[in-house]
């Protein structure tokens, strides 16, 4: 009850605040991937401008997610997981470079709890190409990922960078490589192709194929795809 209550807030404070300045906005993104991995999260935020250069995004994420483990007893079986995140996140644009930094806080299934950084910069080379580079960090409880071990705290380090090629007014290719190691001593390596439209505002939808390779034992490696529909106003 809590999460629709929550829900209608936002929306009823984006609606009130339009005139404002403050914009609403909302989304749901997908992943699809080996081990049978199914995300699926609805979203809703608010942008709220700060001055003419910065603005400060607030949004709530409902990820459900689904994935096949193997137990201790050598048998196939579902994992399932509810997670709430809250993000809060400061975007500054600066002449050619454009700045972000965004706290997350997790909570969810069998009293998971996450904390996590993104961070990172665009730098505009061209007018149809931009240079991303960032960082995300997180602190997050194993026991989404491992359900019958004993409980522990992982940390994950990841850099990260691409570009975004405007082909037309409507479309833009966003390759990108991410690259993680995390407090368990496994490194893994995401390769990324993106495709962005955006036939009229404020409509986006993002189709992203993800190679995903890993060192654990158990690996969640091999190809993934992402969709998404997203409104930014």
């Amino acid at each position: 009850m809590r999460k629709y209550l929550l829900w209608g807030t936002m929306l009823l404070l984006g609606a009130r605040s339009l005139a404002g300045g403050v914009k609403p906005q909302a989304g749901l993104e997908s992943y699809f991937g080996p081990n049978r991995v199914r995300l699926l999260t609805p979203w809703l935020g608010l942008r709220i401008p700060v001055s003419p250069q910065a603005s400060i995004l607030l949004k709530y994420y409902h990820h459900n997610i689904r994935f096949d483990y193997v137990g201790n007893d050598d048998q196939t079986r579902e994992r399932t997981a509810v997670l709430s995140n809250f993000t809060g996140a400061l975007y500054a644009q600066m002449g050619r470079h454009e700045v972000y930094s965004a706290l997350s806080l997790f909570s969810g299934t069998d009293s998971y709890s996450a904390l996590a950084f993104d961070g990172g910069m665009g730098l505009k080379l061209a007018d149809r190409l931009t240079l991303e580079l960032g960082t995300y960090l997180v602190s997050e409880d194993s026991i989404l990922w491992y359900p019958e071990d004993a409980g522990r705290r992982i940390h994950l380090y990841s850099a990260k960078a691409g570009f975004k090629y405007k082909l037309t007014r409507w479309l833009t290719l966003n390759p990108r490589l991410h690259i993680y190691r995390n407090s368990d001593d496994v490194d893994a390596a995401t390769y990324a192709l993106g495709i962005l439209i955006s036939p009229v505002d404020p409509v986006y939808l993002s189709v992203v194929y993800l190679h995903y390779t890993e060192s654990a034992l158990y690996k969640f490696a091999g190809d993934y795809l992402s969709v998404g529909l997203n409104f930014y106003y």
